[in-house]
């Protein structure tokens, strides 16, 4: 019911047409650009405009549509808050690593759970690249945690809509690259 007022309201004003924010969301995608990620305008101009590199697009839809993309948008939402959370959780492992590794491998495993993106990788590699080289069964517990995790990501539906060959080609890279990472 409350989604036809707002439609009867938009109608009232003259906007035939909503606007949506989408942009990628990713492990390099800035704070400010997930904020606006999935929120509805009534027009272009009422969303920012960031020259901070990140991708984003405005989706046009007829305020008809407005149920389905509120729904979409919180959807949009929970992603960003899971995108937020593995960030904070990948962040406190990489702190904890030296000095509780127990409780650091159990929060990149969360985080990972989330996602899991190579560049991410290669810092948290370069930073404590002499440490993991002396304790070999830390960074075989890596491996393991981020190999596991790195497959469950190819399983998951945005990337069934890859060709085949290309998502097996990606997801062996990958692999190659953590085994590479954590010997």
């Amino acid at each position: 019911m409350l989604d036809w007022l707002r439609i009867l309201w938009h109608l009232a004003r003259g906007r035939r047409t909503l606007w949506q924010y989408y942009t990628n969301v990713t492990w390099r995608t800035c704070e400010r650009c997930l904020a606006w990620h999935g929120r509805i305008g009534a027009s272009p101009r009422a969303f920012p405009n960031p020259n901070d590199g990140c991708e984003r697009k405005l989706l046009a839809f007829p305020v008809w549509e407005l149920p389905t993309y509120r729904e979409k948008a919180r959807l949009m939402r929970r992603r960003v808050e899971e995108e937020l959370e593995r960030r904070r959780l990948f962040q406190e492992a990489k702190q904890m690593l030296a000095k509780a590794p127990e409780q650091a491998l159990e929060l990149f495993d969360r985080a990972a759970a989330v996602d899991v993106y190579i560049p991410e990788l290669e810092q948290l590699a370069r930073e404590h690249g002499e440490s993991l080289a002396g304790a070999p069964e830390l960074s075989a517990r890596l491996r393991e945690i981020f190999l596991r995790r790195w497959s469950e990501k190819f399983a998951k539906a945005r990337y069934e809509r890859l060709p085949e060959r290309m998502r097996l080609a990606r997801e062996k890279w990958g692999e190659n690259r953590i085994k590479e990472l954590f010997p």
